[in-house]
């Protein structure tokens, strides 16, 4: 299984494609980008032979079709030009290699942009909501505010205040009140055991609900609850009265396989064999 692409290449992937020198079309790996150049700018259009560079061209057609080659076919208007020899990358000037870099990222930028604003999603790393805009105060109203505080004060000494309380009363308009909090709950947890309501005591029975009766012997009171009492308190009552308890059926032994009788005598049948016998015997009347 492939590893799975995504749908928008970063700029490192655009960079490092191959691309090629005449038409700068782009390809996915270097053998692609030199196939295209043998069939689109150094194939022969008397006999259909592809060369490995322009000059390679330029001589079999000199020397085979007695010709001589002026430009590079199906390349742009100003890489049509036989100075350059160009094999895949190699022989690519460094100020083309330089326009065709920075060419790159200009488109690419410019793709993202426009996609963010048909699209109205964010570029990656950036936060969807806008940030939000420091206020700041002209001279005039930090002016104001002061002059306001001026007279608050003034008017709060007048009434006989102090300008400690003025103070406090700021801070709690400027606090927000506390949420209360929701009541606490005890948690249960599976096989915890829940503690008993104020007032209620263990072995106690709560209102309304009749208290169960003590297991165990008459005037014998306190005495723990044994574990399955109901069923030993029923025995010890049939003991008592005489009554026996039922017995359970003994299962049935598995029956015994079936065994094979073999008879070892190949000279005489079973049936001669019974016949000599004395009670098989003939005797005349």
């Amino acid at each position: 299984m492939g590893k799975k692409r995504r749908g928008h290449a970063d700029i490192e992937e655009i960079l490092g494609r191959p691309w090629c020198y005449y038409c700068e079309r782009d390809f996915e790996d270097l053998k692609l980008l030199i196939s295209h150049q043998k069939a689109k700018h150094f194939k022969c259009d008397r006999c259909g032979r592809r060369l490995n560079t322009a000059g390679g061209l330029s001589v079999h057609l000199n020397q085979v079709h007695k010709e001589n080659l002026d430009h590079v076919e199906n390349a742009l208007p100003n890489r049509q030009g036989l100075e350059v020899e160009i094999f895949g990358m190699e022989g690519i000037p460094t100020e083309v290699l330089e326009s065709h870099r920075n060419r790159l990222i200009q488109n690419f930028y410019q793709a993202q942009e426009d996609r963010r604003i048909a699209t109205g999603n964010p570029l990656p790393g950036q936060a969807k909501e806008p940030r939000k805009k420091i206020k700041i105060e002209t001279a005039e109203e930090l002016k104001t505010r002061l002059r306001e505080w001026r007279a608050r004060r003034k008017e709060i000494l007048a009434n006989g205040g102090s300008l400690e309380s003025m103070m406090q009363s700021a801070q709690q308009q400027a606090t927000p009140a506390p949420v209360p909090a929701p009541a606490q709950q005890q948690q249960q947890y599976p096989g915890q055991q829940q503690a008993p309501p104020q007032g209620h005591f263990y072995g106690q029975a709560p209102e309304g609900i009749p208290a169960r009766p003590p297991s165990g012997p008459p005037g014998v009171a306190g005495l723990p609850q044994r574990p399955g009492g109901d069923s030993i308190d029923q025995l010890i009552r049939k003991a008592e009265t005489g009554v026996k308890p039922a017995v359970e059926p003994e299962k049935a032994s598995k029956k015994d396989k079936k065994g094979r009788m073999f008879y070892d005598d190949a000279e005489i049948s079973p049936e001669e064999r019974m016949a000599k016998l004395p009670r098989y015997a003939f005797t005349a009347a």
